[in-house]
C-alpha cells in the first residue's frame, strides 16, 4: 500500500505542473492579444507610417519638400525651395539657405530611426517635455501635404528627445487615449536648434584676395621715368660739389 501511494505522487504534481503551465501561456496571450489590438487602434488615428522602429522618422524623399517651417519658442523660421533646388530663408529674414543646414535636418528625419517607441498617457504630457516643446517642424511637400514633427524634452539619459509625429486632437486631453511617442538622437534636436547665423548662406561679397595689395591695382605707385631728370632731395644725399672761382691774375 505505501509503495502505491508513492507511486501517486509523482503523477498528482505532474499533472498541477502543466495546469499551472497551461494557464500562465492561457494569460500571455491574453495579454499579447489585447496589447496588439490597443496598438492597432492608435496606430489608425495616428501617423499609419509609424510602424516599428525599423522605419525612418518621416516616410518623406528630400525632394518632395518644397518649403520648412520651424518653430522654436518664440522664433519662426520659414525656409523655401526655389526653382534651381536651392533653398532661401524668407523668416525672420530675407537670405539665401545654408544648403549643408538643410540637409542635415532632412536627413535627420527622412533616414534616422527611432531608438524605441513608448506610449504616454495624457497627464504626462509635462513629463515628456511637450509643455513647452523644444521645437516644432513642419514639412510642406510639393502636393501640399504636410508632416509635423513636435520635439518635446530630453529623456532620463539626456542623449535622446522624445518626439511625436503628426499628432492627433493636440494637446492631448485628460482622460483621454494615450499617445505613441518615439525616442530620437539627440541629433534631431541640434538640427532643430541650429542658431539662426548658421541658417545663412555664407556671402562671398567683398572678400579681398590675399595676394592683392590693399586698394586694387589702380592705387599701386608708377615706377619712374629714366628720361626724366629727378631733383635731388634734402637729407642723408649728398650735396654736389661747389663751382670753382677762377685766381686773379698778377698784373691786377
Amino acid at each position: 500500500m505505501v509503495s502505491k501511494r508513492r507511486a501517486n505522487v509523482p503523477m498528482k504534481l505532474q499533472r498541477s505542473t502543466l495546469i499551472l503551465l497551461g494557464l500562465a501561456l492561457l494569460l500571455g496571450a491574453g495579454v499579447i492579444l489585447s496589447e496588439s489590438q490597443w496598438f492597432k487602434s492608435v496606430k489608425s488615428k495616428a501617423n499609419p507610417e509609424l510602424e516599428d522602429t525599423q522605419s525612418p522618422i518621416l516616410k518623406v524623399a528630400e525632394g518632395e519638400v518644397k518649403a520648412i517651417t520651424l518653430e522654436r519658442g518664440e522664433e519662426t523660421l520659414s525656409l523655401e525651395r526655389q526653382t534651381d533646388d536651392t533653398w532661401r530663408l524668407t523668416r525672420p529674414i530675407q537670405s539665401p539657405a545654408e544648403a549643408g543646414a538643410v540637409a542635415f535636418l532632412l536627413s535627420r528625419l527622412n533616414t534616422d530611426r527611432p531608438l524605441q517607441r513608448v506610449t504616454m498617457q495624457p497627464e504626462e504630457t509635462p513629463d515628456f517635455g511637450f509643455t513647452q516643446p523644444t521645437g516644432t517642424v513642419t514639412l510642406t511637400l510639393a502636393d501640399d501635404r504636410r508632416h509635423t514633427l513636435i520635439l518635446g524634452g530630453p529623456d532620463f539619459s539626456g542623449s535622446a528627445y522624445y518626439a511625436v509625429v503628426d499628432p492627433y486632437n493636440w494637446p492631448p486631453q485628460a482622460g483621454g487615449e494615450p499617445y505613441p511617442v518615439l525616442v530620437v538622437n539627440a541629433d534631431v534636436a541640434t538640427a532643430i536648434q541650429r542658431p539662426l547665423g548658421e541658417w545663412q548662406a555664407a556671402s562671398t561679397e567683398g572678400s579681398a584676395n590675399p595676394e592683392e595689395p590693399l586698394g586694387g591695382e589702380a592705387d599701386r605707385p608708377e615706377p619712374p621715368d629714366p628720361s626724366v631728370d629727378t631733383p635731388v632731395q634734402s637729407g642723408n644725399s649728398e650735396a654736389p660739389p661747389a663751382p670753382e672761382i677762377p685766381a686773379p691774375s698778377q698784373g691786377e
